[in-house]
């Protein structure tokens, strides 16, 4: 499984590049449709201000991911955000009125935590999918 850790690794830094939220703390503010968030060996905080939400990915290697849709609308009725952990972390702060689906594929001790619905998320919310690999890490989801 080392080497599987270490390809997923390797193809997530040539894909995303190393640059972005590698070693320390550093936060941001996006106001584009789609997300494009990485931590590597350190932690990352970026909020989505927009009302044109599309979806993305989320990386977390060896590291935290902190992302906050609470300022985001969908532009549709759905979002997939294409979600990859290895040893590290991803929380997702979502507005109350989304419905959140998971797809995430635990590996290792992987776990998700998808928060409660809620009483605003109700039939025809907008939906948020939750897809991808978790290697030794966590995806939370919350408000």
């Amino acid at each position: 499984m080392g080497i599987a850790a270490i390809v997923l690794l390797g193809a997530a830094l040539a894909e995303m590049g190393a640059t972005r939220g590698a070693g320390g703390e550093e936060s941001a503010v996006s106001r584009a449709g789609r997300l494009d968030a990485f931590a590597f060996m350190g932690g990352h905080e970026q909020r989505v201000v927009t009302g044109a939400f599309r979806g993305g990915d989320a990386v977390a290697l060896m590291g935290r991911l902190v992302v906050d849709l609470r300022e985001a609308e969908m532009e549709g009725d759905s979002a997939v955000i294409d979600v990859r952990v290895a040893m590290g972390r991803v929380d997702l702060r979502v507005p109350d009125h989304w419905a959140v689906s998971s797809n995430l594929g635990p590996g290792l001790g992987g776990a998700s935590r998808i928060r409660a619905a809620r009483p605003e998320a109700m039939a025809g919310a907008p939906v948020l999918t939750l897809r991808g690999p978790m290697l030794m890490g966590a995806v939370v989801v919350g408000n």
